[in-house]
């Protein structure tokens, strides 16, 4: 058997044109859209797209199309099998990986270092035939696609890089077994780039996926606030009216929700450590009132003269929300962002509902320390700590507020440009200025066993998030490397648009 690759001209196109998969094979476009494509990619780049008929013996089997394009910097866009197919009557012949041997030889003597091509993750029989052939997956998900690769030269290991960085090794991911990232970057909607890499579970082969549910920490608070602001829009709450009524036994002094989003009312406790997952249920009451694991919230600040971030502050706030709304945070989340964005995976689950917890990661080693089965913590503290998220959600909920500072949605504009200006310190209703980036607003996350964070452009369609499993504190040597890789992401993107 002899395989060759064949360049498409008028003598082989019928008989390439006729080459189908079977029917239970969806994976693949048909041949004579992948021409058209490559036709329009010759016209804005001539011979960067190049189409083959795979020959056996002299006659068509099969197609392949590859992008070919040794002057673009980015080493990662350079080279890629962009096409696969072996007709539907010749498949079981042994003809895909001499194929695919042909494809990699032609690579190779023509300079390339590495070789890229993408395919469906659900795509089995197609991951085993190219893994076979030396592909493995970079932890990329493309457009719906897993992106593979292979090297040419030197030894064939996997590069795992997202916008050229190892991100393993920034996060200090050593194998499948130690602790896992997720990571997405959005720049219009619909448009989204996720990175996984190492496992959901410490200690178990898990691996992350995009769907992998994460404890967002202290994100909740911006989400809470975007809740509480579609109350404002419909004008059910007045962010400076005096609370002090709603919450009568926890404060007899004013306070209003801008001081207590703001982190300016003065009140104690930064943050909130959690519960085992089986503990006994906590009310807001409960926590405010000292009876948790944390001291009972007063106030031990000048009201309204200095920013100090305050868990406390928030749990507060939304005590006074689910009173004046007659709702819990939950529902008015579920119903007020996630329906209109249609988020599946992102709520104030607390406890994590049982049909979630399949694909939820574990915090670090807490299932080591205190249950196997559920290895993160129980936050009462919805709004100041109790999120669950994947990264590709929060950046559709980076977009949406981005959207309406620009031009009102979700959110009504002066609704929207009240959230992100600053009151005190950069800090404005639960959001922050990006002190490395203008035009943008963050904020970062910790709870026990997961660090996040997340950024969005206000000017520009443009957000990022990254959820990590393997630590709980966000002056760890992680989070830095963490904040400062997004914050090069966004400035790539950035660089791309203008």
């Amino acid at each position: 058997m002899k395989i060759r690759l064949v360049p498409i001209d008028d003598r082989n196109r019928e008989a390439v044109l006729a080459l189908a998969v079977r029917g239970d094979q969806p994976f693949v476009a048909p041949n004579d859209v992948s021409l058209r494509q490559a036709a329009q990619k010759n016209a804005e780049r001539p011979g960067a797209a190049r189409p083959f008929a795979i020959c056996a013996d002299g006659a068509p089997v099969g197609f392949c199309m590859f992008y070919f394009a040794p002057e673009e910097k980015d080493p990662e866009k350079r080279y890629w099998l962009w096409r696969f197919m072996i007709d539907q009557n010749e498949q079981g012949k042994g003809y895909g990986q001499a194929a695919l041997a042909e494809i990699v030889r032609y690579f190779k003597e023509n300079g390339a270092d590495r070789l890229y091509l993408s395919t469906e993750p659900e795509n089995e029989r197609g991951l085993h035939i190219y893994h076979k052939a030396g592909f493995r997956k970079t932890g990329v998900i493309r457009d719906d696609e897993a992106v593979l690769m292979r090297m040419l030269k030197g030894p064939n290991k996997t590069i795992k890089t997202f916008y050229d960085a190892d991100v393993n090794r920034l996060l200090r991911i050593r194998g499948k077994k130690s602790c896992g990232v997720s990571i997405a970057v959005c720049t219009e909607e619909d448009d989204v780039t996720t990175y996984c890499s190492g496992t959901g579970r410490c200690g178990r082969d898990f691996p992350v996926n995009p769907d992998m549910l994460f404890q967002a920490a202290s994100i909740s608070k911006p989400m809470f606030a975007m809740t509480l602001l579609r109350y404002v829009d419909q004008g059910r709450i007045d962010l400076d009216a005096d609370l002090s009524g709603v919450i009568p036994e926890f404060t007899k002094n004013p306070v209003t929700f801008s001081a207590l989003l703001s982190h300016t009312a003065g009140l104690n406790v930064h943050g909130f450590p959690g519960y085992r997952a089986d503990h006994a249920p906590l009310t807001l009451e409960d926590v405010l009132n000292g009876k948790g694991n944390t001291p009972k919230i007063r106030r031990i600040r000048p009201y309204g003269k200095q920013y100090m971030y305050s868990g406390g502050g928030i749990t507060m706030a939304e005590l006074a929300f689910t009173r004046l709304t007659g709702t819990t945070l939950r529902e008015a989340f579920r119903k007020e962002i996630a329906e209109p964005l249609g988020l599946s995976r992102t709520g104030y689950f607390q406890p994590l509902d049982e049909e979630l917890i399949p694909n939820a990661a574990f915090g670090g080693r807490l299932a080591y320390r205190e249950d196997p089965e559920h290895g993160y913590h129980y936050y009462p503290e919805h709004a100041a700590a109790g999120l669950w998220t994947t990264p590709t959600e929060l950046t559709k909920l980076g977009l949406a507020l981005s959207r309406s500072v620009r031009e009102g949605g979700l959110l009504k504009k002066e609704t929207a440009r009240r959230m992100v200006t600053p009151v005190l310190d950069g800090y404005g209703l639960c959001i922050g200025l990006d002190d490395h980036i203008p035009d943008q607003v963050c904020h970062t996350g910790g709870n026990e066993g997961f660090i996040s964070y997340w950024t969005l452009s206000l000017t520009e369609d443009l957000c990022a998030a990254v959820m990590f499993n393997g630590s709980n504190r966000l002056n760890d040597a992680v989070f830095d490397p963490m904040a400062g890789f997004i914050d090069k992401v966004i400035e790539k993107e950035k660089e791309k648009k203008d």
